[in-house]
């Protein structure tokens, strides 16, 4: 997930719920706060869409039709993130053998636009129950301290007077 590193991207799209650490918390907050991805132009979403008929089986139709159609996929698809759109695509480009309704691309974009969101509200979740949550540890202790501590213990422990 974009500026994740691969754990944390595992994670926020893992139902695990740890409580996480300071750095893992400021890194999940920096990903939540990232501004959305900028929705694709016209022009992209018709190179997408004319290439993806290129590569799928369609009947011929005249130009007026093609720029009609155009136009269609366009009212369809021109509020998605492109993002969105190019991950929809390259997974169409695989599977698809006739061309994809509008319909049928918006249904693909919006299940990639559904993980990213999903991700980023899970890292505000994250961030969020490190805040309510997480404690500093406590004082590291000295292994010599602790060996001598210990000792103590075991001499009184043994001694029960």
């Amino acid at each position: 997930m974009g500026s994740l590193d691969a754990k944390l991207s595992d994670l926020v799209l893992s139902s695990d719920s740890p409580v996480v650490g300071p750095k893992s918390a400021s890194a999940l907050r920096a990903f939540a706060s990232e501004p959305e991805p900028p929705l694709a132009e016209r022009d992209q979403v018709d190179v997408m869409i004319g290439k993806l008929a290129m590569a799928t089986a369609q009947p011929k139709v005249s130009d007026a039709e093609a720029g009609e159609r155009l136009n269609l996929y366009w009212r369809a698809l021109g509020d998605i993130p492109l993002i969105d759109l190019r991950q929809a695509f390259d997974h169409l480009l695989r599977t698809a053998t006739f061309l994809p309704t509008p319909a049928e691309v918006r249904k693909a974009a919006l299940g990639y636009a559904g993980k990213r969101l999903y991700a980023k509200s899970r890292a505000r979740y994250l961030a969020w129950k490190h805040d309510v949550e997480w404690r500093p540890e406590g004082e590291t202790v000295n292994p010599e301290e602790l060996r001598a501590l210990l000792a103590q213990t075991r001499f009184t422990a043994s001694d029960p007077s």
